[in-house]
């Protein structure tokens, strides 16, 4: 009995210390590995943008990225993951995007097309076609014989991600993205009358009229402008609540900021005359 006993005081230290040593094991190794992905996010970052000194990982209605600064702190790039729905499953794929809004790198690092057809997809003559692209570009690219749903998932997914990221990290992330308070403004001194204002949204220029009456902005009317309808349902919106606060000092959209604070800046301009 007693030697019972003491075999299963042995056995239970046994496996005590065995949980202990494996335990320990797996720390250090996720720490490793931890240390790995951090050197090759590093290595990567340098490559898209060679100004790079400092990153910082950033989420923005939801969406995470990481955004890349220079010396100066100024934002010179961000790299975030898409995905898309293609012939065999879900594709997913890295995008990184400078300052300027272009395409500097993408790819593929989940994909189940179809070996020998689809899946060249996340071959660099195939990705490569996507550099330099930047919005209000077509994201057409070559076909690949045998594959039309892969490359159609790539070219529309590829579009929509750009956008979904570049609409968030424009200006680095900051504060929800880009440019959300309007530099000081006051309706003293602006004379009744319409006034036009334009200014650079996500797709192109947004043009519109304002209209003072009674020294009140009365109404706004968008003449032109080429964003994505989606969008500019969203951003419209800001419209509505420069009129009700008599100001430009408003929020712009979240899921819509760079074309919501096109319209503010607009305005602004409008009555700058």
């Amino acid at each position: 009995m007693k030697d019972m006993i003491r075999m299963g005081v042995i056995l239970m230290i046994f496996c005590v210390v065995a949980a202990a040593a494996l335990a320990y094991t797996n720390q250090v190794t996720s720490i490793v590995i931890a240390e790995r992905l951090h050197q090759e996010k590093v290595a990567q970052l340098a490559e898209l943008f060679p100004t790079l000194t400092n990153f910082e990982e950033r989420t923005v209605d939801g969406r995470s990225a990481t955004v890349a600064f220079d010396a100066e702190n100024k934002f010179v790039g961000v790299l975030a993951e898409g995905q898309t729905e293609g012939y065999g499953g879900p594709i997913s794929f890295n995008l990184g995007i400078n300052a300027a809004g272009e395409i500097v790198g993408l790819t593929v690092v989940a994909q189940t097309e179809t070996p020998g057809l689809g899946d060249k997809i996340k071959e660099p003559w195939f990705t490569e076609q996507f550099l330099g692209k930047k919005a209000g570009d077509t994201f057409t690219v070559d076909a690949i014989s045998g594959a039309t749903v892969s490359v159609k998932a790539m070219e529309t997914g590829v579009e929509r991600e750009y956008n979904e990221i570049w609409q968030r990290f424009s200006d680095g992330g900051a504060a929800g993205g880009a440019g959300n308070a309007a530099p000081a403004f006051s309706l003293e001194g602006v004379a009744d009358g319409t006034y036009p204002g334009t200014a650079k949204g996500f797709k192109g220029d947004i043009t519109l009229e304002v209209i003072v009456a009674g020294g009140k902005i009365t109404a706004i009317n968008v003449t032109a402008q080429q964003e994505t309808a989606d969008r500019w349902a969203d951003a419209e919106k800001v419209i509505g609540e420069i009129i009700a606060k008599q100001t430009v000092q408003v929020d712009a959209v979240s899921g819509a900021t760079i074309s919501s604070d096109a319209i503010i800046k607009a305005v602004q301009n409008a009555l700058a005359q």
